[in-house]
């Protein structure tokens, strides 16, 4: 937790735009008749004043310029000469200059109340302090320590031995509970050199130089301009966080605050994925006991989630059976297609294709050389049923059809129910892919009369990774023996293993995902089933919806064909960084997906899992302290 800030003075907490070091270093070498660029001074603020002087008369221009003026006196002579001229002039400055800049008065109130205590380093000496700490003090700033250079052996910025010095005496000995401010790249490397946080002021500082008229005067881009310059000035010197004003610190300290509670060796990420995706404690504690294979018990949990599988899926036990294959979804997909499509000529597959995921299944086919048609949709469209129809009636050759009920590539839901029974009605077999739907969207397949019904454990069931499952017509699986291209991923005889021995699976199963599996079917029916859990993730979907688009956001997808299993956002800007984004909110206990629309840069975030309307909250929170925290150093 932060325990203290350390504040710069000119240009961070006072002196808007750290005019009086200017005016005064002006002022001072003109008292000799010599000129000097606010751009010279302005490359070393943050320095002691001394070693500040001296940086300047190392420039050749203005030792040249003294020289000339002055040839009996030496650089050196020079150098102290300017210094006490600088001393008399910044008194003189600071009495018009010591002003609070905006959104001090709110910070200070909220250091107070939570106790975070302040101190300052600075380039002033003891002298220059002692005209400026009364006049802050009249305004309510009252540091409870002031650090010199002269209380360090004049050792000042950009060595830490200042900071360190405020540290001790504030009894902080963990750096990462100090956070340094400042305006200049010196503050910046102080900060980093003491370990500490360090945090770049925009606002009013150093590295814009403009007096508070001066910057209300530029225009909306020159404004932005000079921001970013000075943001990437702050960041190239290594600084851990830009502010546009100095109360935006508030945000930062609530942010550190919230990350250092936050568990991260024993933390539960919430993952808004479309799988793997959040489980719950008791599905987790299910893979804690080992089991073997050939174990009747095991053999019979097998079983029993077979016959689960057809109940949540509305399909008849005498009509259909459930194969449950090792591996990955896609594992399912390719078993399916490599042992429903025989190996001969006459056999053509149609694949409706709107994502990824009907890419996948092309991909598939052209691996076992099965001859494909593919029908190719928008990605931001669902799959028209009269262009299926109509592209069926122009090709009769077609005895298979392939289709992804949620293309997850967009989270875009396909009208299946008018597309599957017409074409069993005409002989074909059909293919549905509901690998993301299954168990989050109500299924009839009795009513449907699909052929294949592939999906996966780790998906709306809310298992874990580990197998995936088919749910296919006896009478259509019962003619396939002999067409798999693949030994392991034969589905007939994988089908005919659990049939013929009891629920053994044919080569090394997943045990513990097996049980975890069993465990996330009972918590389906204890929730209320698929249509309870389908609300829930409707509720998920609207939410994030809603609060996304007042932030900014634009989903790819038209509410109308919008799936509740996972939703993609448009990149709100040219400039979006989603990597900064994902990074930011994975820090904080979120892990979201990138998106995979080939020709819109998109994000998405699912809604199923382990969810609630309360973490779709505080996910959608943290999106808008990230835009604010982008928008500040833009």
């Amino acid at each position: 937790m932060i325990k203290a800030v350390v504040f710069d003075w000119a240009g961070t907490t006072i002196d808007y735009g750290s005019r009086a070091p200017l005016v005064a270093f002006q002022r001072a070498f003109h008292n000799f008749g010599i000129e000097i660029s606010e751009s010279t001074i302005r490359a070393d603020i943050g320095l002691d004043k001394l070693s500040h002087v001296k940086k300047m008369m190392k420039l050749k221009p203005l030792q040249d310029q003294w020289l000339a003026r002055y040839p009996d006196v030496s650089i050196e002579e020079a150098i102290q000469k300017i210094y006490q001229e600088f001393q008399i002039e910044i008194r003189a400055v600071l009495q018009d200059t010591a002003k609070l800049k905006p959104g001090m008065t709110e910070l200070l109130r909220y250091l107070d109340h939570n106790r975070i205590a302040v101190a300052t380093t600075t380039g002033y000496n003891q002298e220059m302090l002692n005209e400026v700490s009364p006049l802050a003090a009249a305004q309510g700033y009252v540091p409870k320590f002031n650090i010199t250079s002269e209380q360090t052996n004049y050792v000042g910025r950009p060595n830490p031995d200042m900071l360190l010095l405020a540290m001790k005496k504030l009894g902080i000995e963990d750096p990462s509970q100090v956070i340094k401010v400042g305006d200049t790249v010196n503050d910046i490397l102080e900060g980093r050199n003491a370990g500490v946080t360090s945090v770049g002021v925009i606002e009013g500082s150093n590295l814009i130089g403009l007096s508070k008229e001066d910057y209300l005067k530029l225009d909306y881009d020159e404004k932005m301009a000079v921001k970013r310059h000075a943001h990437d000035q702050f960041i190239k010197a290594g600084a851990n966080d830009v502010i546009d004003s100095i109360d935006q610190l508030i945000g930062v300290i609530k942010d550190m605050d919230e990350l250092s509670s936050f568990d991260h060796e024993n933390r539960q990420e919430i993952l808004l994925t479309p799988g793997p995706l959040t489980t719950s404690a008791n599905v987790k504690k299910a893979m804690l006991i080992d089991h073997g294979t050939w174990d009747d018990d095991y053999k019979g949990v097998t079983q029993e989630i077979r016959g689960e599988l057809l109940a949540i899926g509305k399909a008849s036990p005498k009509a259909y059976t459930s194969v449950l294959m090792q591996g990955s979804g896609t594992f399912c997909v390719e078993a399916t297609l490599g042992t429903a499509i025989p190996q001969n000529q006459a056999s053509v597959l149609m694949i409706a294709i709107n994502g990824a995921y009907g890419e996948r299944m092309a991909q598939i086919a052209d691996y076992y050389g099965i001859t494909h048609i593919d029908l190719q949709f928008n990605e931001d469209q669902p799959v028209d049923p009269a262009r299926v129809l109509d592209e069926i009636a122009k090709h009769p050759e077609v005895t298979h059809f392939a289709v992804v009920h949620c293309e997850t590539t967009t989270g875009i839901l396909n009208p299946i129910e008018r597309i599957i029974p017409i074409l069993n009605k005409m002989g074909i077999v059909t293919i549905v892919d509901a690998m993301s739907s299954f168990g989050g969207v109500s299924i009839d397949i009795n009513r449907l009369g699909v052929d294949y019904l592939i999906s996966s454990a780790n998906k709306c069931i809310q298992g874990v990774p580990g197998f995936g499952f088919v749910i296919a017509k006896k009478s259509v699986i019962d003619k396939t023996q002999g067409n798999a291209r693949s030994l392991s991923l034969d589905l007939y005889e994988q089908y005919r293993c659990f049939e013929d021995h009891d629920g053994k699976w044919r080569f090394t199963s997943p045990t513990h995902v097996v049980y975890a599996f069993q465990e996330a079917i009972e918590e389906l029916k204890d929730e209320g089933g698929v249509e309870a859990r389908t609300q829930r993730y409707q509720a998920n979907e609207q939410l994030l919806r809603n609060k996304m688009i007042l932030l900014d956001y634009e989903p790819v997808i038209d509410e109308q064909v919008q799936s509740p299993i996972i939703t993609t956002f448009k990149y709100p800007s040219e400039n979006f960084d989603f990597h900064q984004l994902y990074e930011f909110l994975k820090d904080r206990g979120f892990v979201i997906y990138p998106g995979k629309v080939s020709k819109i840069d998109s994000f998405r975030i699912g809604n199923i899992g382990e969810v609630y309307e309360a973490d779709i909250e505080r996910l959608v929170a943290l999106v808008g302290k990230y835009d604010k925290s982008v928008t500040a150093s833009a």
